[in-house]
């Protein structure tokens, strides 16, 4: 696995979607890069990527605020800001979701190392996310390990949403590798009744698709 990891962190940086990190005031941030139009359905079991994408006329094709055109993550003394610029405005409290939806997340896993479902699918040691029902919005980070949950602040600014978690909220770990993913419910939540929408585009690494990205940034 480690030389995957070599191989993952080299084809990243070789694929320009990376925009270099930078310090400023003390702030480290990495932002990444994705293609608009892009959101996609079920598992490709030959790479461990999206199957296939939604086509036009699909009711969650038009739902642009899944589609994740850039993330970024960041940190400043002990606490990181994590967010997504949508390729349209998130939808306002009490905004119908597309037909057949019943949640969705704009989210952002921790792993301990770089996720493959077919061959290196880790258990996460932490989720922290957006969800939107319908209704109203909540944010949460879930600790993996005691499956608890704790609110975290967020903002939604037309197709911009950021959350804010501390160090200590991770239990003070060496963040390594962070997947940032959206995600749509058509069943019940906690269910297997979802999928994966959208991802960062990532090179391939010897025939695989893997989700997560280095931290720090390279």
């Amino acid at each position: 696995m480690r030389r995957v990891m070599i191989a993952l962190l080299s084809a990243i940086v070789a694929g320009l979607m990376l925009i270099p990190g930078s310090v400023s005031a003390g702030t480290l941030t990495m932002v990444v890069e994705d293609s608009e139009g892009d959101l996609g359905f079920g598992v490709d079991m030959k790479t461990g990527g999206l199957a296939r994408y939604y086509t036009e006329g699909a009711p969650i094709a038009g739902a642009g605020y899944l589609d994740l055109v850039s993330t970024w993550l960041s940190l400043k003394k002990d606490t990181y800001t994590f967010g997504i610029e949508a390729a349209a405005a998130l939808p306002e409290e009490g905004s119908a979701l597309p037909e057949g939806i019943k949640l969705v997340e704009w989210a952002m896993w921790i792993d301990p190392s770089p996720y493959n479902v077919l061959i290196n699918p880790v258990p996460a040691l932490f989720l922290i996310a957006l969800r939107y029902d319908g209704s109203s919005y909540s944010s949460f980070i879930l600790d993996y390990a005691t499956f608890l949950t704790a609110p975290v602040a967020f903002s939604v600014e037309g197709s911009t949403l950021q959350l804010q978690f501390t160090s200590a909220a991770i239990g003070d770990l060496a963040l390594e590798w962070w997947s940032p993913l959206v995600r749509a419910w058509w069943g019940t939540l906690g269910s297997a009744g979802y999928w994966f929408v959208d991802a960062v585009d990532l090179p391939l690494v010897d025939g695989y698709s893997y989700l997560d990205l280095p931290w720090p940034p390279p």
